[in-house]
């Protein structure tokens, strides 16, 4: 059975180094815009901008999107990507709870 996690936890995981200073590696389910579930297994944080007209910006407050990099696909091309946080659902098989404890009984 999943565990509960809070937003702030999830993002705080992800978002963490490992003991060398490189970022952490974590498995991610996420909700597509189209309904369906997505996952990947092997995905670190990155820093690196996407091609377009506006550039990533580092406070994930402000954009509200999570970028990651995919260390199972071998093009670097298609390495990074971006995902909403709201779209997030699990991150090493712990549910993320976005609620803030609104909905507490």
């Amino acid at each position: 059975m999943s565990t509960l996690i809070k937003r702030k936890v999830a993002m705080a995981a992800l978002r963490a180094d490992d003991a060398q200073g490189q970022p952490s590696i974590h498995s991610i389910r996420y909700r597509k815009k189209d309904g369906t579930l997505g996952y990947k297994a092997h995905v670190s944080k990155s820093f690196r901008h996407l091609p377009g007209a506006s550039k990533y910006r580092g406070q994930v407050s402000l954009n509200h999107e999570f970028l990651f990099r995919n260390h199972d696909e071998s093009d670097p091309a298609q390495q990074h990507f971006r995902i909403l946080i709201d779209l997030l659902v699990e991150v090493d098989g712990h549910i993320i709870d976005h609620t803030n404890g609104e909905y507490r009984s």
